[in-house]
C-alpha cells in the first residue's frame, strides 16, 4: 500500500505538542490523516492558530485535502486545586464538595450551578469514573458525600453526574470564545461537546455570527443524549461516539453496544460518524499497540464508522507518525477482507428507499453488479454525498466539487475521495479529473466501467441522472 492509496475509513488526529516536531505533520498526512482536530479545552488560541496554519501549508504542498475540526470545551465540570495536587479517597470515607472559597475541608468545585443542582442519592464520578461518590446531603453551596469507590483524585479531575440534566448550558461563555476563534480561522467542523438534545445544536448555530456557518459534529457523551439520539442526529451534520465521558455517564459494560447503536443510527440517516477515545492508547508510550486495541479498531470499522480518531496518541504521544501508520494498517486489512461482503450485505438488506435517495442507492447497486471502478458525482454539499456514502458501496465515491469548504469537509466521509474542480468545468473535464485520480490511486485500467451521477439544472441538492461510462486510455 502506498500512502496515496484510497481507503474507505478515514482518520482523525488530534494536534498537540507532539505534532509540532519537524516533519511530524507531513508524516501524518502522508500516512493517512484526513481530519486534523484541535481541542479548545487545552492550549492557547495562538498555539491552535499556528497548528492550523501548519496543517494547511503541508496539505497544500502535498495536494491532499485535510479538514479542521475544533472541539468546543462545553460544560465540563472539574475539581479545583487540591493541596499537593492530589488526594487519596478511601472507600466509606466522608467527603464534601464546595466552592473554592468554602473548601477548607472539602473538594473544591467552582461550579455553583452544579453544587446547587445535586440531590441526595445521586452519584458523582471523579477521575474519568474511577472514583464514585454518593450524595448523602446537600445544602446550597455544600454537598456531603460518601466514597463508594475510592481512588486518587487530582487537581482538575473531571466531575460527572449522569442523573443530572442541566438545561441551556450550551454554548458556554468559553464555547462562544471558541466559536469566534473558529470563525477567524475558517474552521470546517465544530465539535459540540456534551450535547444533551437538539436544542443545544440550535443554540450553537444561533451563536454563529455572519456568513461563517461551519458543519456541526455532535459529540455523544451524555446519558441524556442517548434518549434524544434521533433528534440530535437529525439536527447535526455529523456524530462522534465520544467514548471517554460516555463510559462514565453510562454503564461501562454497555459501551460496545451503545457504540453500535449510535453508528447504526447515524448510518441510517446518512450522517458521518466518528469513533473516538483510546483507539491506540498504549501507543502514547509504546511502539506497538495491544491486540485488544487492534481488534477495537477493526470492530469500529465493521460497525460502519466513517472515521476513527486519535487523541492523546497523536497530541502528546511518543511517535504520532508511527501511530497513524498503525491505524492505517488495521483499517486497510479490515477493509480488504470485509469491504466487498459488507457492501453486498448492506445493499441486499436495504428495503424501500425514499424517492430522493433512489438514484444514489441505484448507483451503488449498479456499481456492485458491474464491478465499477468508481461512482463519480458532482457534489454541491456534504449531505448530498453522505446520502450516497451511507450505502457503503465497495467502489470509491469520487466527489467533484467547486467549493473549497465542501472539498475539505468530505474528507470525513467513508469511501469518498473529494476532488476540487473549477466552477465552470464541463462534464468532459470533470470526468477527466476523476479518471486521472483513479489511474493514480487505484488499479483502474482503460475500458473499465464507472458509474456517473449528475443533476439537471435546478434539481436542487439531489442527483437525478445516472449513466455508465468507460475509462479512456
Amino acid at each position: 500500500m502506498t500512502t496515496d492509496t484510497w481507503q474507505h475509513t478515514k482518520i482523525v488526529c488530534t494536534l498537540g505538542p507532539a505534532t509540532d516536531r519537524p516533519g511530524v505533520l507531513e508524516g501524518m498526512i502522508r500516512g493517512g490523516m484526513d481530519v486534523a482536530r484541535i481541542n479548545l479545552s487545552h492550549g492557547t488560541q495562538d498555539d491552535h492558530a499556528r497548528r492550523i496554519q501548519a496543517v494547511r501549508v503541508v496539505s497544500r504542498t502535498l495536494a491532499r485535502p485535510v479538514s479542521i475540526l475544533a472541539d468546543l470545551p462545553g460544560p465540563k465540570f472539574r475539581l479545583g486545586e487540591l493541596p499537593g495536587g492530589a488526594l487519596q479517597l478511601q472507600d466509606g470515607a466522608r467527603v464534601c464538595l464546595a466552592g473554592a472559597a468554602d473548601a477548607a475541608d472539602c473538594l473544591p468545585l467552582d461550579e455553583r450551578m452544579l453544587l446547587d443542582a445535586l440531590r441526595t442519592g445521586q452519584s458523582v464520578y471523579l477521575a474519568d469514573g474511577a472514583v464514585e461518590l454518593l450524595v448523602k446531603a446537600a445544602v446550597p453551596g455544600r454537598v456531603e458525600c460518601e466514597v463508594r469507590a475510592g481512588g486518587t483524585v487530582r487537581s482538575g479531575s473531571g466531575v460527572n453526574v449522569p442523573e443530572l440534566i442541566l438545561s441551556a448550558l450550551i454554548p458556554t461563555e468559553r464555547d462562544r470564545l471558541g466559536l469566534a476563534f473558529a470563525a477567524s480561522q475558517a474552521i470546517d467542523w465544530i465539535g459540540v461537546s456534551f450535547v444533551q438534545d437538539a436544542d443545544d445544536l440550535a443554540r450553537v448555530r444561533a451563536a454563529l455570527a455572519g456568513a461563517y456557518q461551519p458543519l456541526l459534529m455532535a459529540k455523544i457523551e451524555k446519558r441524556r443524549a442517548l434518549d434524544t439520539l434521533d433528534a440530535i442526529i437529525e439536527s447535526a451534520d455529523a456524530i462522534m461516539v465520544a467514548r471517554g465521558d460516555l463510559g462514565v455517564e453510562t454503564n461501562l459494560a454497555e459501551i460496545p453496544l451503545v457504540q453500535k447503536r449510535i453508528i447504526a443510527a447515524a448510518n441510517a440517516r446518512g450522517r458521518p460518524v466518528v469513533t473516538a477515545t483510546q483507539m491506540l492508547e498504549s501507543m502514547v508510550e509504546h511502539e506497538r499497540p495491544t491486540r485488544a486495541e487492534v481488534t477495537d479498531i477493526a470492530n469500529a470499522v465493521l460497525d460502519g464508522t466513517d472515521a476513527v480518531m486519535l487523541s492523546a496518541e497523536s497530541a502528546i504521544g511518543r511517535n504520532p507518525v508511527a501511530t497513524v501508520n498503525m491505524l492505517r494498517r488495521v483499517i486497510t486489512a479490515t477493509n480488504a477482507e470485509y469491504a466487498a461482503s459488507m457492501a453486498q450485505a448492506r445493499l441486499r438488506a436495504r428495503g424501500a428507499v425514499p424517492v430522493d435517495e433512489a438514484i444514489g442507492f441505484s448507483a451503488c447497486q449498479l456499481a456492485e453488479k458491474i464491478d465499477a471502478r468508481a461512482i463519480v458525482v458532482h457534489g454541491q454539499s456534504l449531505s448530498q454525498i453522505a446520502a450516497i456514502a451511507r450505502f457503503r458501496p465497495r467502489a470509491p465515491i469520487v466527489a467533484l466539487t467547486d467549493s473549497a469548504g465542501v472539498h475539505r469537509s468530505l474528507t470525513l466521509v467513508s469511501g469518498v475521495s473529494p476532488l476540487h474542480v473549477p466552477a465552470l468545468a464541463d462534464a468532459h473535464t470533470r470526468i477527466g479529473r476523476a479518471q486521472d485520480w483513479l489511474y493514480a490511486h487505484t488499479p483502474a485500467r482503460p475500458g473499465e466501467p464507472v458509474v456517473v451521477l449528475s443533476a439537471f439544472a435546478g434539481a436542487g441538492d439531489t442527483v437525478d441522472t445516472l449513466q455508465v461510462v468507460r475509462l479512456s486510455g
